[in-house]
């Protein structure tokens, strides 16, 4: 077994027996894929539409294509496996790249839950402000009278999102970072979800004096309004705050498996892959989170993150429920969600990422630039784009490009450091590739920028 929570000793351990043909079956995460194993027949990338299949740091590499060439390398089967795949990779199954295999029956023959969606300008209107609908409340309530267990998904930690000032507006930001600091009432401090950064949280604005009001709902929050609304309930929390400990979230799961818990709240680690025989309903409190973002990727997203959480309703010899909480029922992408129909949002993803160039019809990449000063890095980022738009229409005027100019970060800030980035649509090709190895090396060499760090990313994950 291969993943990040073992310490250096266990990891040499374990590579030592993979190499010495002591083992026969490598279970693991990302990194798994380089395990040293000499007569390699299977790979398997379960849940191969996880974007943490994508490295984010150097090496910046894809597990999905470092097991194609492994498997091509071994004469292995490679096997992706998944009940909404990637849509370029559903596309390469189409187009006859990969062989499709379907289960067309949910496991043990059992019915899809059904689904209802509930309008929360309705519940705001109403007065309810609450993180829980009164209809959720209602399903939860009949649910603990049954003695049945559930499921909540907010995919979103912390007890308040942000903190502003009354008088000035002013926003409790990141020191570090150009983002708003959530709010932990375990221990009552104010974080930084992106560095790491905290402190103690204060209701006075450092700007101003003006008083801090509180807004926004993660986990926390969430869980003290199920503690209020249902006393007699045992509620769990599953999120990074409570799993941070070696096997806590193991020793969680399997409490709440064995019945120790009836209702169990958590980001989206608690929507996939389990299977509770007695769980028969699933809420979503906040669906449209990620439907919105600036990512091509949104929909998609959405679309899997909402189509695996219903599927933990009613895998036992009760019906499932699940309810969609949403300020958009309208959105088509959370009705196809709601149905399970991979098939029709194949569809409409594709003619999306077609008219749109996205991939799987162009490749993208990403040059980042971080640095300590913001002038210099938006002027190396500049610079990198005049350079980049000059080579390739003189030397490479045959290679398709598509290039937007260099734009600083959506969170341009972070860690103390300045981020810009350029986005280039491409087809992949080893000319591109050595144009783009030898700008990167021409940068390095300009003196003027020598404290950006610039990197290439291909096909990222998340755009900076």
């Amino acid at each position: 077994v291969q993943h990040s929570a073992l310490n250096n000793t266990e990891r040499l351990l374990q590579w030592r027996m993979i190499q010495q043909g002591n083992a026969d079956i490598v279970v693991g995460t990302r990194s798994a894929v380089f395990a040293p194993l000499q007569n390699l027949g299977l790979i398997i990338m379960d849940e191969e539409q996880e974007h943490t299949y994508q490295s984010e740091s150097a090496p910046r590499f894809d597990a999905h294509d470092v097991a194609k060439k492994r498997a091509v390398m071994e004469n292995a089967l490679l096997l992706f496996a998944s009940a909404t795949p990637l849509t370029e990779t559903y596309h390469a199954a189409e187009s006859g790249k990969l062989q499709l295999v379907q289960l067309t029956h949910r496991y043990g023959g059992r019915p899809l839950p059904s689904v209802d969606f509930i309008d929360m300008r309705a519940e705001l209107a109403a007065g309810n402000p609450r993180e829980v609908s009164v209809r959720l409340a209602r399903e939860l309530q009949e649910n603990l009278d049954n003695g049945e267990q559930s499921i909540l998904l907010l995919n979103r930690r912390g007890y308040h999102t942000y903190a502003v000032c009354k008088d000035c507006k002013t926003v409790a930001a990141c020191p570090n970072c150009s983002i708003s600091m959530t709010y932990h009432a375990a221990n009552n401090r104010l974080m930084c979800h992106y560095c790491g950064h905290s402190e103690p949280a204060y209701v006075r604005c450092k700007a101003c004096g003006g008083e801090l009001t509180f807004s926004g709902g993660g986990t926390q929050k969430a869980e003290d309004q199920l503690r209020e609304a249902f006393p007699e309930a045992r509620i769990l929390r599953v999120d990074t705050d409570t799993t941070a400990n070696k096997y806590a979230l193991e020793k969680k799961l399997n409490a709440f498996a064995n019945g120790e818990y009836d209702i169990m709240i958590g980001t989206q680690m608690v929507a996939k892959g389990l299977d509770f025989e007695n769980v028969t309903l699933v809420g979503v409190l906040s669906a449209d989170q990620s439907l919105y973002s600036d990512d091509y990727r949104s929909n998609e997203r959405t679309f899997d993150l909402l189509t695996q959480v219903v599927g933990r309703a009613g895998r036992g010899r009760y019906r499932g429920m699940a309810l969609i909480q949403t300020h958009v029922p309208e959105n088509p992408y959370l009705h196809l969600a709601a149905a399970q129909n991979y098939e029709i949002f194949f569809e409409t993803e594709i003619r999306f990422r077609r008219a749109m160039l996205y991939p799987p019809f162009a490749d993208l990449l990403q040059i980042g630039f971080v640095g300590e000063k913001e002038d210099t890095v938006r002027a190396a980022a500049e610079h990198f784009s005049a350079l980049l738009a000059e080579t390739f229409r003189r030397d490479y005027p045959n290679l398709p490009l598509r290039l937007l100019r260099a734009s600083a970060a959506s969170v341009s800030r972070m860690g103390g450091k300045y981020r810009y980035k350029i986005i280039m649509k491409y087809k992949n090709s080893k000319a591109f590739r050595d144009a783009i190895a030898m700008l990167l090396s021409v940068f390095s060499s300009d003196k003027r920028f020598l404290s950006v760090t610039a990197y290439a990313d291909p096909n990222p994950d998340a755009i900076l």
